[in-house]
Parts: structure tokens; sequence; C-alpha cells
């Protein structure tokens, strides 16, 4: 453990509040952050993954084996430094079965077992794959957090949620991402999956990116995903701005329920795909869904549908209310498609 971890460590040792003044901290080992802490960095103190270090620059405590409560961490710019990190790559001939807690996958900030938890004001820079993870968690905010990437490596994800978690306020996050900008994963894949379980009660709101990939990714293979909003999308990506997914990792179910989704006003970077704004995956069954005030406006000649959904897939209560489309550039393509099932279909 060099000088700046064992520094930042000592500090969080005594909980409390703590601040951190501005400069450059070199993290070669995981720091921990433990019950009743409140870390609060300036805008210029930047907690930097040394070169070769392969791991975490941040866990809780408890990490799966209970619940730390009440931590907040407020501020500073926190750097993966993935340039001069190695993933630890997964070996298919022998695939992953269960989480390996030696498997390295690039995770920057991984909070497990968390009630009461506050992450808010942050910049997240360059991770070798996602910059936060939060699992098994309970009554928690993330708002005000920046993304700042190289776009260098796969996976680098946004805020990602595993399940179990329950009463989560997720709002105001600016920046590309290079995967999904906010994953809900009730069930996600061995090499990151420390947990999983039923997601409930999520409100989303206010996502910015203008070379975004997914805005919301909604995942349950198993678990349910249930009472989700997410409201207030902009810009411009790659792939949706709200995918209803099933990862197939796991043979149970996919189960999604009471999503509104709300004031999307976005539009696709290029032509390169023709993956839906709004996209159920074949595969997926989902109970009530309002999609209300999507708005997207092409100055591309996309052949991507506004809402879609595929083949082997059902909606039980569907309502689609003022969604529209305008293709300034190319042929317009179907607002709506259905190639699976919808019990009760309201168009407004």
């Amino acid at each position: 453990m060099n000088k700046d971890t064992s520094y930042i460590q000592s500090l969080l040792d005594k909980h409390g509040e703590i601040r951190v003044p501005e400069g450059i901290y070199m993290i070669d080992e995981p720091l921990v952050i433990g019950d009743d802490t409140h870390l609060i960095l300036t805008d210029k103190t930047v907690f930097k993954l040394s070169d070769g270090a392969n791991c975490q620059i941040m866990i809780n405590e408890g990490l799966a084996k209970k619940y730390n409560k009440n931590i907040t961490i407020e501020g500073g710019i926190f750097d993966g430094n993935n340039v001069n990190q190695v993933r630890h790559v997964q070996d298919f001939a022998e695939p992953l079965t269960a989480f390996d807690p030696d498997f390295y996958y690039g995770i920057m900030l991984r909070f497990v077992g968390m009630e009461n938890f506050v992450m808010k004001n942050l910049t997240l820079k360059d991770p070798e794959s996602y910059p936060v993870q939060i699992s098994m968690v309970r009554n928690f905010t993330v708002e005000n957090i920046t993304f700042d990437y190289n776009m260098l490596r796969t996976n680098m994800d946004g805020i990602h949620i595993n399940g179990p978690a329950e009463n989560g306020r997720i709002c105001n996050i600016f920046g590309s991402t290079n995967d999904d900008m906010v994953a809900l994963n009730c069930d996600d894949c061995y090499e990151t999956e420390i947990t999983h379980g039923p997601i409930n009660n999520i409100y989303v709101d206010n996502l910015h990116a203008d070379n975004g990939y997914t805005a919301v990714r909604l995942l349950s293979c198993g678990s349910p995903l249930s009472n989700v909003t997410v409201k207030n999308v902009f810009g411009k990506y790659r792939y949706n701005a709200v995918s209803f997914t099933h990862h197939r990792v796991h043979e149970g179910e996919c189960s999604l329920d009471n999503v509104h989704v709300e004031n999307v006003r976005v539009s696709k970077v290029d032509a390169a795909n023709d993956y839906a704004i709004i996209w159920f995956a074949e595969g997926t069954h989902t109970g009530k869904v309002t999609l209300k005030d999507i708005y997207r406006e092409e100055s591309i000649a996309s052949a991507a549908n506004t809402i879609k959904i595929d083949k082997n897939t059902t909606v039980a209560d569907l309502t689609i209310d003022n969604v529209k489309q305008n293709f300034l550039c190319g042929n317009a393509q179907e607002l709506f498609k259905n190639s699976g099932i919808v019990d009760k279909l309201v168009i407004k």
C-alpha cells in the first residue's frame, strides 16, 4: 500500500465527516469505506488508480457480507487510468458459472450491501469497465454525475445497479459512455454478478449524452424488476434510449412490470444500426408499460423504428401516449413495429 492509499485509508478509518484537500492521490489498493461516513472531496481532488494496480479504487467494508449504513461520497474526480490497467479476460473454454471475487473485471467503485447510500457531484473518468457497481442496496441516491471517458474500452458503462435493489433515485447524469448509461440489472453476467435479485421502486431522471450507447437498460432474467420511472432523457444514442432485455445467462423467466417512460427527446448518432429508440428484446415478458411524450427527430437516414417489440415477446398492457417522430433525411420508418404479442394496447 503506497503512501497516498495509506493516508486516505487512515482518514476513512475515522468515520464521520472526512474532507480531503485538493491534489492527486494515487491509489494502488482498494480504499475501504464503512458505516456512518461522509467523504467530501473538492472539485480538484483526484483519486487515480496507480499504473498496474488492477483493482477497484474504492469498496465498502461489508462487500456483500452485510449491509453498510449511512455512507455519503460527495465530490471529486475518480480516475480509473484504464490505459495502464489489465482487465481479467475470461477463458471461454472454462466459462464462469458463479461470481469469482478474484476476477478483476475493471470495475472502479464497487458497493455491495448498502443502506442509506448517497453518491453525488462526482466526475468519473476512464474506467477499465464499469465506473460504479451498486448491488444489494436499499434507499440510495446517485445524482449529479459526469462521465469523462476516453472511450477506449468496451463495457464502459455508467451507473450499474445489480439486484437486489430497492428505493433508488438516479438523477442528473451527464456524458457519453461506451455501454449502458444507467443499467438496472436484476440478474447480470457471472463476471460481475456479485449478487442478484429483485429490483423495485427506482426513479431515473435527467440523462444527457451526445454520443451515448443506451441511456437506460432494464434487465430481468429470473428476478422481477418493477415500479420503474424513467423521465427526461436527452441527446443522441448509438443503440436505445430505453431497452427491455433478458440477458439469457440464467434459466429464469424475464419479468418486467409497471414501467413508466416520459419525456424522451433523442435521436440516433448514426445510421450504422437499426436498434429502436424504445426496444423490447426477444424473450422479454413485460406487464404494464406507459410510453409518454416521446419525440424523435432524425437528421440522418436511420433505419431504426421508434418503438419495436421483437418476436417471442409479450407485453400485457401498453400505453403509447403522444409519441412522435420526424425524419428530416431519408425515409420515415414505422413508428411502432410489433412482432410480438400485446394483450392490451392503448394509443393516444
